[in-house]
């Protein structure tokens, strides 16, 4: 496993058009994810800069395609481009599909790329499962199945997304041409965490309590009914967006059982039910390509005092994480994105840009498909 530090921009596929400032709607952050931003979790709105994209944002106001998975639910998923081996986006705890729009608009001029809504998010239909990594990974499994989405994959994961992306490895490695990890989640975070920066912990995880608590009342209050009715439960408008998607966001954020699924996926993140049934399949992956990339930002925590000086513990602990992650793979790398926060994919969409097309064209030379992008 190869360990590197200052990765900094420029990506072998780019849409060729200049960065600007773009607004993203970031929906529920991910509450004990670490690098997750304090506020509130229910509802953050940011204008972070990437890459212009192409696809419009009038499209995202329709569901890509529905795909039944089971005799109840549709879940959604949106495939762009033509070219294997596919690439499977999946987005980090409270992010939809609509959070790769970026990425995916630059990486379909060179090949098949397919973002999805896990269960009671974006399009995608709530599930009456619990939400812990077995049922996510059934779920992104019956998807592809149900969609005809044939392997290889290339699989990308944000934050907890991670998760799933390794459990579906684990269970299908001979499906999987390669992985890139943005700032992954990693079995046991928090208690490593509080073991290796205290102070900082003492910090942390009162506010991930405090996230937590909130949106279990929003949950509680709205009881049986369809929507939930309080504001401060609900995210704010994005201006910025066309009016039809900042309604069908708007309408999909009211229902109460998205958030309600939203709370079962963060209860088994921090339960530690996630970290016992990913840790239960964990496996050796051979000389699969693995790129982890580690965010070189600390989070935006309003720490001083001990818990300051406990920052730099904390993320040498976080990058241990990360290398325990990449060992998995005889070629595994993690590099370090310096200046970049937890979410890489917006703040330098040319580095995960650059992982990405080094993992197609791996896999692409393995396969004798072609030379790639």
């Amino acid at each position: 496993m190869e360990r590197q530090r200052g990765i900094g921009r420029g990506a072998a596929i780019s849409n060729g058009s200049q960065r600007r400032r773009y607004p993203t709607r970031r929906l529920g952050k991910s509450v004990g994810l670490l690098f997750a931003p304090a506020p509130l979790l229910l509802a953050a709105c940011s204008s972070t800069p990437i890459v212009t994209p192409s696809l419009p944002l009038d499209a995202y106001a329709q569901p890509g395609t529905l795909v039944k998975v089971d005799a109840q639910r549709n879940l959604n998923i949106r495939c762009t481009g033509k070219g294997g081996p596919t690439v499977i986006l999946t987005a980090g705890a409270g992010d939809q599909s609509l959070a790769w729009r970026s990425i995916q608009s630059s990486l379909s001029a060179h090949g098949r790329v397919c973002a999805w809504d896990r269960a009671g998010s974006g399009f995608s239909d709530p599930s009456s499962d619990v939400q812990d990594v077995e049922h996510r990974t059934r779920d992104l499994e019956r998807l592809l199945s149900g969609a005809g989405i044939k392997p290889p994959y290339i699989l990308v994961g944000h934050s907890i997304g991670s998760f799933e992306t390794l459990m579906f490895a684990f269970r299908h490695p001979a499906e999987v041409a390669g992985i890139v990890l943005i700032d992954p989640s990693s079995p046991d975070q928090n208690d490593r965490i509080r073991e290796a920066a205290p102070a900082f912990y003492a910090i942390l995880d009162p506010l991930q309590k405090g996230q937590l608590a909130q949106l279990e009342k929003c949950v509680s209050d709205a009881g049986r009914a369809p929507d939930i009715a309080d504001p401060d439960c609900l995210a704010p408008p994005t201006p910025e967006y066309p009016q039809a998607l900042q309604d069908r966001l708007a309408r999909i954020d009211r229902q109460t059982a998205g958030k309600r699924n939203f709370l079962s996926m963060l209860d088994a993140m921090m339960s530690g039910r996630d970290s016992a049934q990913l840790k239960a399949s964990w496996r050796a992956l051979g000389d699969l390509p693995l790129v982890v990339l580690t965010a070189g930002s600390p989070p935006p925590l309003p720490v001083t005092g001990k818990a300051a000086e406990d920052v730099p513990r904390m993320q040498a602990e976080w990058a241990r994480m990360h290398d325990d992650i990449a060992h998995l793979s005889t070629r595994g790398v993690n590099r370090t994105v310096a200046g970049a926060s937890h979410y890489i994919y917006m703040d330098q969409p040319e580095t995960v840009l650059a992982a990405i097309a080094d993992i197609w064209a791996q896999a692409r030379s393995r396969s004798g498909t072609g030379s790639g992008p």
